[in-house]
Order: structure tokens, then sequence, then C-alpha cells
């Protein structure tokens, strides 16, 4: 009887549950992958680990890390974050400086036009590519807001976690320059550390296959996965 793999993928701020829908599509139908929704544009949703799953799997993508509950990464086996931060602001000071008043500006706009600065952030996140995003109709500003807010003094608490760390950056991130993911290797016992330099901070969107040929080659139980079912 086959590993039943389950993963559960928690997205960034300003996206929804749909943005793992282009990785989900190249992967075998027995995989089962529940994205969690944060509620910005509709109902939120946290997903549960089925007993019957014997590979459990994070995928987190940059503020997901931030906002996923601890007892996910409790009883992860392994971990996946996509563009990734310790503290959203930089340690050294005059990258700090500038991002804090980035981020400042950004909250500032976003209560006059909520719309433009998401507009914009899309934009960014999706550099060097382009994106579409559809369904800005209705939206919890206060929700988005307040995670806004939230990022000028959120701090990653990586628990004690025993699940094999694997970290992916991207080299033309716009939304989280620097390579910033190392941080996060820096806070754990031992972990892959991976750098797609072409791709930016929208890499599981526009760089999905490239995402899904590498964690096959560094998850075993995936690369078991992918070449059985073909």
């Amino acid at each position: 009887m086959e590993e039943q793999v389950e993963i559960h993928a928690y997205h960034g701020w300003g996206f929804d549950a749909l943005f793992w829908s282009d990785l989900k599509k190249l992967m075998p139908g027995n995989i089962l992958m529940k994205a969690a929704d944060r509620g910005y544009f509709g109902g939120t949703f946290l997903p549960e680990y089925s007993d019957q799953s014997k590979v459990k799997v994070l995928f987190l993508h940059s503020f997901g890390v931030h906002w996923c509950p601890k007892e996910e990464f409790d009883q992860a086996n392994q971990i996946v974050v996509f563009n990734g931060f310790d503290t959203f602001h930089p340690k050294e000071w005059k990258a700090r400086s500038r991002s804090k008043k980035i981020l400042k500006s950004m909250i500032k706009e976003f209560k006059k036009d909520s719309e433009k600065v998401l507009n914009s952030f899309y934009k960014n996140c999706f550099h060097p590519g382009k994106r579409e995003i559809q369904g800005l109709n209705w939206m919890n500003n206060s929700r988005l807001l307040n995670d806004l807010i939230l990022m000028n003094k959120s701090k990653l608490k990586l628990p004690n976690s025993k699940a094999q760390l694997i970290v992916i950056d991207s080299g033309k991130d716009r939304i989280i320059p620097g390579k910033r993911g190392s941080e996060i290797t820096e806070l754990a016992t031992s972990g892959v550390y991976k750098v797609f330099e072409r791709a930016g901070h929208g890499l599981p969107v526009l760089n999905s296959s490239d995402c899904w040929s590498y964690l096959c080659e560094v998850i075993p139980i995936f690369k078991k996965y992918e070449y059985s079912h073909k």
C-alpha cells in the first residue's frame, strides 16, 4: 500500500487559495493538496491533516510562513518555504530604514485606494513575468490592512520541528529582495537552500514547473510518485 501524501499550502499577503493552482496541476492526482485561505477575498479556511496521511508536507509562500498555525509545523514531515522571511524588514540598517519607509507608505496609500495598491503589488510580485489577477470585486480591506501593519513587527518563531526544511528564494524578487530565505535556514538545525536566479516573488505561479521539478529531486516521495504515475 502506498504512503498517502498530503500537502497543506499557505499563501502570502494579497492572495488566496487559488495561488497554488498552477503548482497543483503538475502533481499526480493521488497527492492531496489542501490550500489554506487567509480570507482576503472570501471565507477563511484552515486545513487539517487526515489520519490516513503518512507523509505530511507544508508549502509556505512569503507571509504564509507567519500566519501558518504552529500545529502545522509540528505535524509536518517536510516544510517548503517559497520567498519567505524571518522579519519583513532586513537587518542591515540602510536597507531596513528604506523597507520601513516603503511599508509605511504602502499602508498609508492602502487606506486611500486599496485596489490601486494591490494592483501595484501584483505587478511587482510577478516581475519579470506578467499575470492577471481576477476577483477583486470584494476585499476584506480590514484583514489586508491589519496584516500589512503586522508585517512591521512580525518575527518568525520556527518551532523545533524534525521536518526536512527546504527554502527556495528568487533572484529577482521585488517584494522580499536580498534572498532573505537564507535567514530561515539559519533558524533551523538543518535545511536545503535553493535560489532561482531569474524568478520573481510569484515563483510558485510563474515558475511552477521549475519548482515542481526541483521538489521531485529533493523530496524522495515526490520523485517516487512522479515517476510511478506517468
